[in-house]
């Protein structure tokens, strides 16, 4: 039967309630899968490495892109307030141009920027200097000539660092030899902000500062290893400026630092896991009922029943399965199916055409790549043979587009996307049959 305006308006309800995007906690769709039982939560290894530090700390926090990472920082904010720190939020897109390479000079000066702003958002007052104030001062002093910039005293330092190219490569000119210096006058103002927020807050208050973005440096086609490169140098040869004194500073870094720096430790996001490493590759459910749960925060009333019938896991597992643990595509298969949705419950044709429509952005699958891919099909192994940038950036960008999934039990290990496995398996053996003999 051709759906009633009641039903139309129930299937615009849950596709709206379907889309993509971070979440805090508190909202109702909001489903902390990582805290589930049997499930490795990143967060809370994080918010332990933070605690467990006397007085202050660095951790570098990772995610591919879908992965979830900006909504499960917001879950540590929320765990670590509920603790009574004082947690400080930033976003560091608003102070680097993420196409263009960084220099520890300018990160320096983008971070004590943001947590002045910070600062202010929490309504805590560090003095009658902003930051901006204090750099210019402080480059006045010790003869750093920006004058061609026409800047003045309390300057707008988000828009000159992230869109003047200019002022950036004079800072670095300028400051290359005198990083020290800068950053003891970036921990004398993150000192000032210490004790303001102790002021009000009590001597004993934990501070966290979460500095996120920073994974969103990627450059273009034309200067993406550039960038890289910039990147690379400020966490292997930089940490120590990173350090900021009394705070406990929460970097999101891009995840391919994890392969490029060994050693270097990197909290990066998983897939869930829905399988174990075997053979047969047999079901790990407390995966399965994390996402489970997570189908049901955005299908609320019984919505979930209406749209996949009386008994809707039965048909919703496959999808489930098929998304891989990846949490976006799971919405981009419950979304297609809603759009192909012509009566409720929805057929099994719908269901079909929502797995091939979410199967196909993936494809075509190039015939050079395919036995690459099918051996970490087969090894469940990273297949990286070297630190060369050309390899990283070929693991990273096929991790990056779900082709490969990032999992963990324990230790690092790779699979497939379940949508496209057969299809890898296929165009491998293809390629393997058309080599001469």
């Amino acid at each position: 039967m051709p759906l009633t305006t009641d039903e139309f308006e129930l299937l615009k309800q849950v596709y709206q309630n379907l889309q993509d995007g971070p979440l805090k906690p508190g909202d109702p769709r909001y489903e902390a899968v990582y805290g589930h039982p049997g499930c490795e939560d990143p967060v809370d290894l994080l918010q332990r490495s933070i605690v467990f530090s006397p007085t202050e700390s660095v951790c570098l926090f990772s995610g591919f892109r879908g992965s979830g990472k900006t909504t499960e920082l917001y879950r540590l904010r929320k765990r670590m307030e509920d603790r009574g720190d004082t947690v400080l939020y930033a976003d560091a897109l608003d102070y680097v141009n993420p196409s263009a390479p960084i220099d520890i000079s300018v990160l320096l000066i983008a971070l004590a920027g943001a947590f002045g702003d910070a600062l202010c958002g929490e309504g805590i007052d560090i003095g009658s200097e902003s930051y901006s104030t204090r750099l210019w001062n402080w480059l006045t002093r010790t003869n750093v000539d920006v004058t061609e910039f026409s800047l003045k005293a309390g300057f707008d330092l988000k828009a000159v660092l992230r869109n003047t190219p200019s002022f950036r490569e004079r800072l670095k000119q300028e400051l290359s030899g005198r990083i020290a210096e800068l950053h003891q006058e970036v921990t004398n103002f993150f000192e000032d902000g210490v004790k303001a927020i102790r002021k009000t807050r009590g001597e004993d208050t934990r501070i966290v500062f979460l500095f996120d973005s920073l994974e969103q440096l990627r450059g273009s086609l034309t200067d993406e290893a550039a960038v890289m490169h910039s990147v690379e140098r400020i966490f292997s040869d930089h940490m120590k400026f990173l350090r900021m004194p009394y705070v406990h500073v929460v970097y999101t870094v891009p995840p391919w630092l994890k392969f490029k720096l060994p050693g270097t430790e990197v909290r990066l996001l998983p897939c869930l896991r829905l399988w174990d490493r075997n053979l047969q590759r047999s079901l790990f459910s407390p995966g399965i009922d994390a996402l489970r749960s997570l189908v049901l925060k955005r299908f609320p009333d019984g919505r979930l029943e209406r749209l996949f019938g009386p008994d809707p896991f039965r048909r919703v597992d496959r999808l489930i399965e098929l998304s891989g643990g990846h949490f976006r595509d799971l919405l981009r298969l419950l979304s297609e199916t809603v759009l192909r949705a012509r009566s409720l419950p929805a057929t099994d044709e719908a269901i079909e055409g929502a797995i091939v429509s979410v199967r196909s952005s993936y494809l075509p699958i190039a015939l050079d790549d395919a036995p690459w891919l099918a051996e970490i099909e087969r090894e469940r192994a990273s297949p990286l043979k070297s630190r060369a940038t050309e390899d990283i950036n070929r693991l990273s960008f096929f991790i990056d587009i779900h082709v490969v999934l990032y999992l963990r039990n324990g230790e690092d290990w790779y699979d497939i996307h379940p949508l496209i496995r057969d299809e890898v398996l296929r165009i491998a053996k293809a390629a393997e049959s058309a080599k001469p003999a």
